[in-house]
């Protein structure tokens, strides 16, 4: 099963295109000479601790990524990328006045919570100062959009709107059980589930939160094997995920219930739940390495070549965000921050996923969000194979939808 990485690129395929692909033929436009020597700062604030610890080291590897592919500079000026831990919203807000007010950054990239996200947004108004949001719940771009916060990664009721209907199509499912976090990104991407499978006329039976970082999932298994239903749907991430399927395995929930996960993040989950428990599993997703798009493929073959593995979505997430940053400062020929926000608004490029729009009423990416379903060990052609796409969907909300009340 195993393929070694130059056997991988030549299967995969490698389709190159310009340091400044999605542009659509703008020149790099250089400053003054005083204004080159000095860095263009962005902070990448993640998560380096607990359940959500592997979003550290993807966003950092994403990142490196993509400034590879723009020569590690943007108008001619030197990029400097000031990583911090941010495992909670307070720790969020100090690290982020560090950054701005210490160390002169104009653009902060956070992830992976929402709460977090929020809280950040609420400083950067105060500064004038860019963020470019990695979480799902819906108000980050609905009732908390603001005109300097952007997201790439589509909301809760995008992923719900895409995987839910798979589910039932696939599983022939009638009856629902769901768990969440505890937390705006569990509440408001059980709320999307829950609506969506009524929209579809189905039966939400059963729902259980649970705390973030939990270890133990025992009550809640038993909770969800009792219910009985057609599928049980996680609408948590990340170390959560792995744990509660581990678990789930060992006591026979597979049994019982169909076993889906409404947002993942695709190899690093499927590595550690291993290929034997995963087959017939379906994972909502952002993204996944065989898109099939010429940008993607070569961020894959880059990637694989770098650290001997495909990227997993939060690397993804980091290489899409930062990409479309310095896109955006290459467009507006400055890191003014008003005009970057002017140049970023309605932008459109052609992305890992394929034609990705800002919508310009709040600031939310419009790009497609995948579906898959999980292999078992004797069907996969390589140690990266766990998974093919079943199916994708662009269903986005409006802003006003969204509750996007911006002027």
């Amino acid at each position: 099963m195993k393929m070694d990485r130059r056997g991988f690129l030549k299967v995969s395929g490698a389709a190159g295109f310009g340091l400044l692909a999605g542009l659509n033929g703008t020149n790099l436009i250089f400053p003054n000479s005083a204004e080159a020597a000095e860095p263009v700062r962005i902070m990448n604030g993640c998560t380096y601790s607990g359940s959500y610890a592997e979003t550290g080291m993807y966003w950092s590897r994403g990142t490196k990524i993509a400034l590879k592919h723009f020569g590690g500079k943007v108008l001619g000026r030197p990029i400097e990328i000031i990583e911090r831990d941010v495992p909670n919203a307070a720790q969020g807000v100090r690290k982020a006045q560090e950054a701005v007010e210490r160390f002169g950054a104009k653009f902060l990239i956070i992830s992976p919570t929402s709460s977090t996200v929020l809280a950040v947004s609420d400083y950067a108004a105060k500064k004038g100062v860019i963020v470019i949001a990695a979480a799902a719940a819906d108000s980050v771009t609905g009732k908390a959009c603001a005109p300097y916060l952007f997201r790439w990664n589509v909301p809760a009721w995008s992923a719900a709107q895409e995987v839910v209907p798979r589910i039932i199509e696939k599983f022939k499912a009638e009856t629902f059980y769901t768990l969440a976090p505890q937390d705006v990104f569990g509440e408001e991407m059980s709320k999307a589930a829950k609506d969506t499978i009524i929209q579809y006329k189905k039966k939400l039976i059963g729902h259980s939160f649970h705390a973030l970082g939990e270890t133990d999932f025992s009550v809640h298994i038993t909770k969800a094997m009792a219910a009985k239903a057609d599928c049980v749907l996680l609408c948590n991430f990340s170390g959560d995920t792995v744990n509660f399927v581990k678990q789930a395995i060992n006591y026979g929930l597979g049994k019982v219930s169909r076993i889906a996960v409404a947002w993942a993040t695709g190899d690093t989950q499927f590595r550690a739940i291993g290929a034997k428990n995963l087959e017939n599993t379906i994972w909502g997703i952002q993204y996944y390495w065989k898109i099939d798009t010429a940008r993607n493929k070569r961020f894959v073959q880059d990637f694989l070549k770098e650290y001997d593995e495909v990227p997993p979505y939060l690397a993804a997430g980091a290489y899409a965000s930062v990409s479309t940053l310095l896109e955006v400062i290459t467009l507006a020929k400055t890191t003014d921050t008003q005009k970057v926000i002017k140049a970023w608004q309605g932008y459109e490029t052609n992305g890992l996923s394929g034609k990705e729009k800002w919508n310009p009423g709040n600031n939310q990416c419009h790009k497609p969000y995948f579906t898959l379903v999980c292999k078992g060990p004797s069907t996969m052609k390589n140690e990266y194979d766990f998974a093919d796409i079943i199916g994708s969907s662009n269903r986005a909300q409006s802003s006003a939808e969204m509750g996007c009340k911006r002027s």
